[in-house]
């Protein structure tokens, strides 16, 4: 995630707060500072208003992480990569890449996060005799985000543990779309109560729809493109250049083919990836060696198409070499993957009509 910044690394998970937190930090901490009990500590001296008001607001993200972890710590359990965890304004997001398709995990993981948020709420009941207005407030808020996140809609848990009991009857896709189209409709609800109790709820709401239906739109895509393998769609037999050819040549081949990067290879081995980026300003008689990119990232021709696509998309980049035992056998761009989708959506739309 953008405008974020590490701070720590817990059981191989980085750790980044967003530059949002710290407004959303800020204020509850003069909340806090300002308001009386239950929601506040505005009946204390102004050293213990300020020193609780901070540590509850501290504590409550340090909450919010530990509810992250937990679904992190079961996804990887599972097998699932998770490349991070961002703290922001909303709260916190687990970067987990290839969630468990099947059912009983994927329950199991959105069910860790609630269940630690609410295991956290029945420790601080336990522990109100020793500070009754810090350990309820830390409770209280573990109990509504506990409460909260199991709302069936996404990009909350309960969403997923929605999807997971729906998929073990009409499949993934299917069960995905049907938790789309509730989450939406709960958020629908949330913000027309929003209007009439308070603006942060209409943002939560604008959040859950647009969660919704990007994560329905995904699976849709995943769904149509996994389908095919790269070597289905790719460009077989590239053009190409050499690591000898001059950066005129280079720029020649783009304005005559209207490509804005080329694969160089070296005895029948990609060693590297010519763009538009690395000839710009530089002498036209420099070789590409010189100026091309040696850091690649490619794909198998076995892969499936979808994949390509997310490489691309975490890697920033508009096309990817397709590599075979060490030789490059064609070219897939995201163009021509945006094409085949549209294809797939159109004849998937007739079928609907027809």
């Amino acid at each position: 995630m953008k405008q974020s910044f590490k701070i720590c690394r817990i059981f191989g998970i980085d750790v980044s707060v967003h530059f949002s937190l710290l407004f959303i930090l800020a204020f509850l901490i003069y909340a806090l500072y300002v308001n009386p009990p239950p929601f506040g500590f505005a009946n204390l001296d102004k050293v213990q208003r300020l020193i609780l008001s901070t540590l509850t607001a501290v504590l409550v993200f340090v909450c919010i992480l530990i509810h992250e972890l937990s679904h992190s710590f079961v996804a990887m359990r599972y097998g699932a990569k998770v490349r991070g965890i961002v703290l922001f304004i909303f709260g916190g997001v687990a970067l987990i890449e290839n969630i468990p398709r099947e059912p009983k995990k994927e329950f199991l993981m959105a069910l860790a996060g609630p269940m630690a948020s609410l295991s956290i709420a029945l420790i601080c009941f336990f522990a109100m005799p020793l500070h009754k207005q810090f350990f309820f407030l830390l409770g209280y808020f573990n109990l509504i985000l506990g409460i909260f996140n199991l709302i069936p809609a996404f990009p909350m848990d309960g969403g997923r543990i929605l999807r997971s009991l729906l998929a073990r009857r009409m499949g993934f896709i299917r069960a995905t779309k049907v938790s789309a189209e509730v989450g939406k409709f709960l958020a629908v609800l949330m913000a027309i109560f929003g209007i009439f109790v308070s603006w942060w709820l209409i943002l939560i709401a604008l959040f859950v729809y647009i969660g919704a239906s990007e994560e329905e739109k995904l699976v849709t895509v995943e769904g149509l493109l996994s389908r095919f393998k790269v070597r289905d769609i790719m460009t077989p037999n590239p053009i190409y250049v050499t690591p000898d050819t001059k950066v005129r040549d280079v720029i020649a081949l783009m304005l005559k083919h209207k490509h804005l990067g080329y694969p160089v290879v070296k005895d029948n081995r990609l060693v590297g990836l010519v763009t538009l980026k690395d000839v710009i300003n530089v002498d036209g008689e420099e070789r590409v060696e010189n100026v091309m990119s040696k850091d690649i990232v490619t794909i198998s021709p076995d892969e499936n198409a979808f994949e390509a696509l997310k490489i691309m998309s975490e890697n920033r980049i508009g096309r990817l070499p397709v590599v075979e035992n060490g030789k490059l056998v064609g070219i897939v761009s995201r163009s021509d993957i945006v094409r085949v989708l549209e294809i797939l959506e159109a004849l998937e739309e007739s079928r609907r009509t027809s």
